[in-house]
């Protein structure tokens, strides 16, 4: 491996990335295990409704699946690049699809921008926005792994 190459991997800039990533991807294990587990201490600090705890305690399978892969495919994807593989822009790619899908199904299918709320809707956004950018980053990060 050359310098030049050592110095892309390991630049301030990701290091930056993911601390950035980690911090988000961390409120969001949080996030899933409490309200995964339905702690009502939780609900009730969020201020969540009886229809916001129904949506989460009826919560389908599949959708559970694409938001555990979504959760824990982020964390997965920060530790690859920490270990600068390029199977983390593929990890990040299925965290962005899984993020997608589980954000086009809750929104179109089962109400969730009025159950859940605006704030909480514009977050969700926000986060497959930032992690379709932590898709694009991986890919130039290790574009050179794949040619």
């Amino acid at each position: 491996m050359s310098n030049k190459e050592k110095n892309v991997q390991y630049s301030w800039h990701l290091l930056l990335i993911v601390a950035l990533f980690l911090f988000l991807y961390g409120i969001a294990v949080y996030d899933y295990i409490m309200t995964v587990s339905h702690n009502q201490g939780y609900f009730e600090y969020l201020r969540y409704n009886q229809a916001v705890i129904d949506y989460f305690t009826n919560y389908p399978l599949v959708l559970l699946i694409f938001w555990t892969i979504n959760v824990f495919g982020g964390i997965a994807t920060l530790l690859l690049m920490l270990m600068r593989k390029g199977i983390a822009f593929y990890f990040s790619v299925a965290t962005f699809a899984s993020m997608f899908l589980l954000d086009i199904i809750t929104f179109g299918f089962r109400n969730r921008w009025n159950i859940i709320g605006v704030k909480a809707s514009a977050i969700d956004i926000f986060m497959l926005i930032l992690t379709l950018g932590l898709c694009i980053y991986n890919f130039f990060l290790f574009k050179k792994s794949y040619t």
